[in-house]
């Protein structure tokens, strides 16, 4: 069974010469590369994509997308796709050596049908052979290592006292299909949702759904929670799978993807919109949508000796002040909804 890898780029030429070449080297390529690039330099990041390709021999399209909107580009690569399965890694992901052999079993083992995503497993150390210090425009930031280090522990605390309604969703959707008895074998298990640097799909089953929702990405560009929205389209039908022999690091190179009023606002709101298209009324994930934006207001509280910080706080008090307007929405209405109150509160949308 073949593959292809879709990337999704924005103004980090230095970190393509380093993922491209991870992908390039396992043991089993894709069969098409397809870059959407949204840099404000299209030109900078063709070049590093040839650099990174090299000779190579794979079908390579450097597509340039029109906005700097995440799910728009994803869609813009899904059109581009010829192979039953499509990976969605992101320009910072680093494959670690037999990443897509794990994967790709998954898939070829699954002779019932049963499986329409697989995803790998975060690390929390970069391939060996890589060196990222060389790439010094792009360093990452000493707090997204340590945020990357403790992560796992807070998950933790979190799914005990504060559960994100996301991951109470995903697990409820376990039982749409049996599950394969053989997914132990190869050390892989249902998950609730696919991170968004970590995804594949079978490419007929993603486009059934109608690929990814280009409104979450319509006003800052990043899309908060795409990853669990595409996931969902999914586990109405199929499982979703997680291989712990995929390992993938994530680079987190430095940006900033949006003020910190709108940055808090997104990540709260667009949860509780996609809790809001899935989850029924009076349901578990619904009564759990406000707690878990108290929680993560108290959390950025922590850090408001910044002015990022403080707007952040703003941000997601503003969302929690919504919320209800979502969650009390008909489902004729809610799209609409959605949209009028991220309008009126950060913007025209790209």
């Amino acid at each position: 069974m073949d593959y292809d890898v879709v990337i999704l780029t924005v103004n980090r030429p230095e970190v393509l010469k380093v993922s491209i070449p991870l992908i390039l080297s396992q043991n089993r390529i894709p069969v098409r590369l397809i870059i959407v690039d949204a840099s404000e330099d299209h030109s900078r990041t063709h070049a590093s994509v040839i650099e990174a390709v090299g000779s190579c021999p794979i079908d390579l399209k450097i597509l340039h997308s029109p906005g700097s909107s995440i799910t728009l580009a994803r869609n813009i690569g899904l059109e581009h796709v010829i192979s039953p399965v499509v990976m969605y890694p992101d320009d910072d992901a680093l494959w670690w050596p037999g990443v897509a052999e794990a994967i790709m079993r998954i898939y070829e083992r699954d002779e019932e049908g049963d499986i329409g995503g697989v995803c790998g497993r975060e690390t929390m150390e970069p391939p060996p052979e890589v060196h990222l210090a060389k790439h010094g425009g792009n360093k990452m930031r000493i707090s997204d290592r340590i945020r990357q280090r403790i992560e796992r522990v807070r998950h933790k605390f979190d799914n005990r006292f504060c559960p994100d309604p996301l991951w109470v969703y995903g697990k409820s959707r376990w039982n749409v299909r049996p599950v394969p008895g053989w997914l132990s074998n190869e050390n892989a298990k249902l998950v609730e949702y696919m991170g968004g640097t970590r995804m594949s799909f079978r490419t007929k089953i993603l486009r059934e759904f109608g690929g990814f929702d280009e409104d979450l990405g319509r006003f800052i560009g990043w899309a908060s929670c795409e990853d669990a929205d595409a996931s969902f389209k999914i586990l109405q039908k199929y499982l979703i799978v997680g291989a712990h022999n995929a390992e993938v690091f994530h680079y987190k190179a430095p940006a900033r993807r949006a003020g910190g009023f709108k940055l808090g606002f997104i990540i709260l709101f667009n949860r509780a919109y996609v809790i809001s298209h899935y989850a029924q009324q009076g349901s578990v994930e619904r009564r759990a949508v406000k707690r878990f934006g108290a929680y993560k207001l108290l959390l950025y509280m922590l850090v408001v000796h910044t002015a990022f910080g403080r707007e952040r706080v703003r941000g997601t008090f503003r969302a929690l002040q919504l919320m209800d307007k979502l969650l009390e929405a008909r489902p004729e209405q809610l799209r609409q909804r959605y949209l009028e109150l991220c309008q009126q509160n950060i913007g025209p949308g790209k």
